[in-house]
C-alpha cells in the first residue's frame, strides 16, 4: 500500500469516526460512563472504609461514611462488570454481579444497625453500654449483627473471587489481578467461616478484609485507565459466551 492510500485510510477512519465522535472526544457510550461511574465508586468505598475504620465519627458522620461505603459497592462491582463484559460475558461474571450487590445490601444493613443500637444504648444508658454489654438483650443484638457480618464476607467473598476469575484473560486486568483477587477471596471466606460466629480478629487471627480492600482500590485505579480501551470496545462490541 502506497503512502497516499495510508493517508485516504486515515483521513477516512476520520470521517467514520466523526459520525460517532472524534478521536480527541469519543462518544460516551454507557459502558464509558457505567466504567467512570465505577472507578470514582470504588476509591470513595475504599477511603470511607479507611476513614471509618481508622478515626472516632460521631453517629450522623458515621451515618454518611457507611452512606458511601456500602452502595459505593454495588456502582463500583456494576462498573467493573461493564469493563469485564466488554471481553466476554459468562454465567459466573452475572453471579459475581449479583453477590456483590448483595455484600453492598447486607454491609449498609449491618453498619446501619450497629450504629443505631449503639446510639441507642447511649441515649437510654448514661452510665454507659458496658453496664449492660452482658445482659441477653445485648448479646442477642450482638449476634444479630455478627450474623450480618459474616453473610457480608460470605458474599463478598463469592463475588470477588468469581470477578477474579473472569479476570483472568482480560486484557485491562490479567492474571496477576485474578490470583491476587481470588486468593484473597478464599482466604476472607475461610477465615470467616473457620471462626464463626466470632471476627477472626476476636480469634486471635488477622482481619483481612484491608487486603481485600487495596485490591479493589486497585481494581478501581485500573478501571479508570482503561477508559479508553472501553471507548475502543463499544458499548455492543463484546460477545456473548457461556462458562467461565
Amino acid at each position: 500500500m502506497s503512502i497516499i492510500d495510508r493517508r485516504t485510510d486515515r483521513a477516512g477512519s476520520s470521517v467514520v469516526r466523526g459520525v460517532r465522535g472524534t478521536a480527541d472526544a469519543p462518544p460516551r457510550t454507557d459502558s464509558r460512563v457505567w466504567a467512570e461511574v465505577g472507578a470514582v465508586a470504588g476509591v470513595l468505598a475504599v477511603v470511607a472504609y479507611g476513614i471509618g475504620s481508622a478515626v472516632p465519627l460521631s453517629a450522623p458522620l458515621e451515618a454518611v461514611v457507611v452512606s458511601v461505603f456500602g452502595p459505593g459497592i454495588g456502582l463500583a462491582s456494576a462498573g467493573l462488570y461493564e469493563v469485564l463484559r466488554l471481553r466476554r460475558v459468562t454465567v459466573s461474571l452475572k453471579i459475581a454481579l449479583g453477590a456483590n450487590l448483595a455484600a453492598s445490601i447486607a454491609i449498609t444493613l449491618m453498619l446501619f444497625a450497629q450504629i443505631g443500637f449503639r446510639r441507642w444504648l447511649e441515649l437510654r444508658l448514661p452510665t454507659g453500654i458496658g453496664a449492660t454489654s452482658g445482659s441477653p438483650a445485648y448479646e442477642a443484638a450482638n449476634g444479630l449483627q455478627l450474623g450480618l457480618d459474616v453473610a457480608w464476607d460470605v458474599f463478598l467473598a463469592m463475588g470477588t473471587f468469581l470477578f477474579a476469575l473472569n479476570m483472568w484473560t482480560h486484557p485491562r486486568f490479567g492474571r496477576v489481578f485474578a490470583i491476587v483477587g481470588g486468593s484473597l477471596a478464599a482466604l476472607l471466606l475461610v477465615m470467616n467461616l473457620g471462626v464463626f460466629p466470632e471476627p477472626p480478629e476476636d480469634a486471635g487471627l488477622f482481619d483481612p478484609g484491608p487486603l481485600v480492600g487495596l485490591w479493589y482500590l486497585a481494581v478501581a485505579i485500573r478501571i479508570g485507565l482503561s477508559l479508553r480501551w472501553v471507548d475502543d470496545r463499544g458499548a455492543d462490541a463484546a460477545p456473548i459466551g457461556e462458562g467461565g
